[in-house]
């Protein structure tokens, strides 16, 4: 029986609300939490924290090897990354002999060339090699995400017998201190300082785990129901004026750390009753392809509306000042929605097809057992991507 069965439920969801959040379909303006969803990427450095605690901790300071680690993380990671990587290639050189037969769009070739193809291939796309977002554009969090890991690994590691829980909350402080020090108006750094983002956020997931393990709650279901509630009001409310300032952004960010905690210690309340249904425990399994798939669908949308349905684009000022195309249509929720059962069918196959199978080789490379291989796919289900 699965633990934390809500928390794989609340990854599902933050998963789709980034792929809204890079929808080009809208009515009159993006819905309001849709319009913030850039920040629920943290949610996963924090989750994704909060699982390879759990997993790997003990087995780390028990003598756990690197390269057993290594290859158990790489092949949860990269097969989907690698597939939709191949994906975006025949796409984009399809829009650059547009661009350059045709006249249409813009030339993609200018952010999505060679040296972004290789640094993406090689996952450093996102540790200052390039000056901009390319390719499988959210991919950059998959890139930091796996050199995390290596510093988690690292940092266990050499403290071993002398690990305290309150040198994972330090170093969390150490690099959400660094990316205020380094933004200027927003703390949603990616390409450029997403690496001190992902580590802020991934060591304080894992300093909760350990918080959560010395929680012991037995509350009413009322009770639960109503803290549920108060928690997720209240991290609503940050993340509507999370454009506001960076302090909102971090306080938004601490606040999905409370969710994850809340969540981690008790599953009574009404909430967590609904995502524990079969839907939401499915969106959960499949968050990570959600998230890989979904950039490219919403991009050949796009060109299928402008181009072969010859209808009308806006073009806006994007975060970092970069063109962004959006189309503007009365049925945009229609769209959106047909997409996103589109990208949640792809994604039970890249699941099934891809990531799964994939997990298992690596398990093999890497000489573990399928039954022993980490606590994370018993205790938490599927790692976080």
């Amino acid at each position: 029986m699965l633990k934390y069965k809500s928390l794989e439920s609340l990854r599902g969801m933050a998963a789709l609300i980034v792929a809204l959040f890079h929808s080009g379909f809208y009515v009159g303006e993006k819905h309001i939490i849709i319009a913030q969803g850039g920040i629920f990427v943290d949610f996963f450095f924090i989750l994704s924290g909060f699982v390879m605690a759990c997993a790997y901790t003990d087995k780390i300071i028990g003598g756990f090897s690197i390269k057993s680690f290594i290859l158990l993380r790489f092949g949860r990671l990269y097969p989907l990354h690698l597939l939709i990587l191949l994906v975006w290639l025949p796409y984009i050189l399809a829009k650059a002999y547009g661009f350059h037969q045709f006249g249409m769009g813009s030339d993609p070739l200018i952010k999505s060339n060679l040296f972004t193809f290789v640094s993406s291939l090689f996952l450093v796309n996102s540790l200052g090699v390039n000056d901009n977002l390319s390719w499988n554009y959210p991919a950059w969090s998959i890139s930091v995400e796996f050199f995390t890991y290596i510093v988690f690994f690292m940092f266990v590691s050499s403290f071993k017998s002398n690990f305290k829980v309150w040198q994972l909350m330090c170093v969390s402080v150490l690099a959400f201190s660094c990316l205020f020090a380094l933004t200027d108006h927003s703390l949603l750094s990616t390409y450029e300082f997403g690496f001190f983002r992902c580590i802020g956020g991934f060591f304080l997931g894992s300093w909760l785990y350990h918080v959560s393990m010395k929680i012991k709650v037995l509350p009413t279901k009322t009770q639960s129901s109503l803290v549920e509630l108060v928690v997720i009001a209240i991290t609503i409310f940050l993340v509507l004026n999370s454009a506001v300032s960076k302090e909102f952004q971090l306080a938004s960010i601490l606040s999905f750390g409370v969710i994850i905690l809340l969540f981690a210690v008790q599953e009574q309340g009404i909430v967590s009753d609904l995502l524990k249904s079969k839907f939401m425990l499915m969106l959960g399994t499949f968050s990570y392809s959600i998230y890989m798939v979904h950039a490219i669908v919403f991009s050949v949308a796009g060109n299928l509306y402008q181009y072969v349905l010859k209808m009308p684009i806006k073009i806006i000022e994007g975060p970092n000042l970069e063109p962004v195309k959006y189309y503007e249509t009365a049925y945009a929720d229609l769209i959106n929605l047909f997409y996103i059962a589109v990208i949640i069918g792809i994604s039970y196959f890249t699941y099934n097809y891809v990531e799964r199978p994939w997990r298992d080789k690596f398990r093999d490379f890497a000489k573990v057992p399928s039954g022993t291989q980490s606590l994370a796919d018993k205790k938490v289900s599927k790692d976080v991507a």
